[in-house]
């Protein structure tokens, strides 16, 4: 995952999403992540994730990226729907399409905004140290996956790791993390250095400014108490869920009308399914 890929399509973008509010944006997508813990129902859950792969395509971004972007999850999703394995296969589908669903819905929160405006919109609710701190696990997370692949990389060049030679890896692994460790270390130091250089007060992101709500911020938020007022449906009434089926086609339906519209009425651009 290249954080720089993840910027460039959050600062880059002229999609629907890209117009709107952060603020209102950190609402909708509180309101889909509330709608995915209170519902176990897999049609329910499938008809989320057909509307969030069309907020995907309207955001007018590469299709196929941000879906395998949000796929990574569902690789710890898949471990534990193992575990709770049954005669049922509904139940391992629902916790991997759970994770599925939360997990496209926060990529495309991050896609759609630069993560500073992420951190000022939320900093009236949280103290200024958690921000900042919260702001910098967030660089420092993708600088350290970088730098563990990298070593897979070189210990599987320099023969460290070898295949039915289980011992000599772990203990080649272990090497690895631990020079990994002191690689971070030495790396939080020169990045503290460089902030300090560039006039660092404990201050990094500025608040966001107060707007009011606009046409471009009634889409998300509309979306978001749409899918949250279905599963409470769902919740609460056990006969909402005898329209599932049609729910599930309202969604498909959802996702060609979203295809149409920036396939046929923005030509010029379109969606880069494969790019």
């Amino acid at each position: 995952m290249d954080i720089g890929i993840i910027d460039y399509f959050a600062n880059s973008g002229e999609g629907l999403l890209h117009r709107a509010s952060p603020l209102y944006k950190i609402i909708s997508t509180v309101f889909v992540l509330a709608s995915i813990v209170i519902t176990n129902d897999f049609i329910v859950l499938l008809s989320i994730y057909l509307m969030l792969a069309s907020l995907v395509i309207l955001t007018r971004l590469p299709f196929l990226k941000i879906i395998s972007i949000a796929a990574y999850p569902a690789i710890f999703a898949v471990l534990f729907a193992i575990s709770s394995w049954s005669e049922d296969w509904i139940i391992p589908a629902t916790i991997i399409l759970k994770a599925l669903c939360a997990a496209l819905a926060m990529v495309i929160l991050i896609v759609t905004t630069p993560y500073p405006s992420v951190f000022s919109s939320i900093s009236p609710f949280l103290p200024r140290v958690i921000l900042e701190g919260l702001y910098l696990t967030y660089r420092s997370l993708f600088i350290l996956l970088e730098l563990m692949g990298n070593l897979l990389r070189a210990l599987r060049i320099r023969g460290g790791l070898s295949p039915r030679r289980y011992i000599k890896n772990i203990s080649n692994f272990a090497s690895g993390i631990g020079l990994l460790l002191i690689r971070g270390f030495d790396l939080s130091e020169r990045f503290y250095g460089v902030m300090q250089v560039r006039g660092y007060s404990g201050k990094i992101a500025e608040e966001e400014r107060k707007r009011k709500l606009g046409h471009e911020d009634i889409f998300p938020i509309a979306v978001g108490l749409f899918i949250l007022s279905v599963s409470l449906g769902a919740r609460l009434e056990d006969d909402f869920k005898l329209y599932g089926i049609y729910l599930l086609t309202l969604s498909i339906v959802f996702v060609c009308c979203s295809a149409y519209y920036v396939y046929f009425h923005n030509s010029t651009r379109g969606v880069f399914w494969k790019r």
